[in-house]
């Protein structure tokens, strides 16, 4: 007996999904001829799958390891959809699902876990229509996270935040924007005078000594070095 014409497939509200997260999407049915259905399903299973050596017998009973796929079945659930409808030619009709899927991990080493999801479109008296596809998670730890102390656009500022006149409360100094008192900016009195009291040395020209050629002070009458007279 031969299957019913049309195709049923899944597709994901997104394209990964959280660990422990419910798997959310929509099974399509595509009918090219009268289809009597007694219901939509979805089955979620997680596989193991591995490669171990066995020994095989040969035509001529000859015994030889050979090595062959393995597939463990580490979780199964079915959810039920839609109970029975009729489906015929005309445009796709869409059924929205959802069903979680526990982390599973694999139980042997050079093993591999596969997550899928099958549509089943149960065909009363003919075989079922069906339509499998693999699901992709990730881990928590790798979904990005948002910044500590990030605002995004439109986020709503907390009060006392931004500067002067941006958000009300913010005043971080009440006299902030008010003109200075008298004088401000203006150099202090007596900035860059010298102390009073204190008179400035006038600068005195020197001269050499007729005899001995030492500097001396030009009103000096006497060489402070030779005490020759000038």
């Amino acid at each position: 007996m031969r299957a019913p014409k049309g195709k049923v497939w899944i597709s994901f509200d997104k394209p990964t999904f959280v660990e422990g997260e419910g798997v959310v999407g929509k099974v399509n049915v595509q009918a090219q001829e009268y289809i009597q259905s007694l219901g939509v399903r979805v089955e979620a299973r997680v596989f193991e799958n591995y490669e171990e050596m066995v020994w095989v017998t040969l035509p001529n009973n000859q015994r030889i390891q050979e090595r062959q796929h393995r597939q463990n079945v580490l979780f199964s659930r079915d959810v039920q959809v839609t109970g029975p409808n009729d489906f015929g030619s005309g445009p796709t009709q869409t059924f929205p699902f959802s069903v979680g899927i526990p982390p599973c991990r694999a139980t042997r080493g050079g093993a591999t876990v596969e997550n899928s999801i099958k549509a089943v479109v149960q065909v009363k008296g003919r075989p079922d229509l069906t339509g499998q596809t693999q699901v992709a998670f990730v881990p928590p730890s790798s979904m990005p996270q948002p910044m500590q102390g990030y605002m995004p656009p439109g986020y709503p500022v907390p009060q006392g935040y931004g500067p002067p006149g941006y958000n009300p409360g913010y005043n971080p100094n009440p006299a902030y924007g008010v003109p200075m008192g008298p004088g401000y900016g203006q150099p202090m009195p007596g900035y860059g005078m010298p102390p009073q009291g204190q008179v400035p040395q006038q600068q005195v020209a020197q001269v050499r000594c007729k005899y001995c050629q030492s500097l001396m002070n030009q009103n000096s009458a006497n060489c402070p070095n030779c005490g020759a007279h000038q």
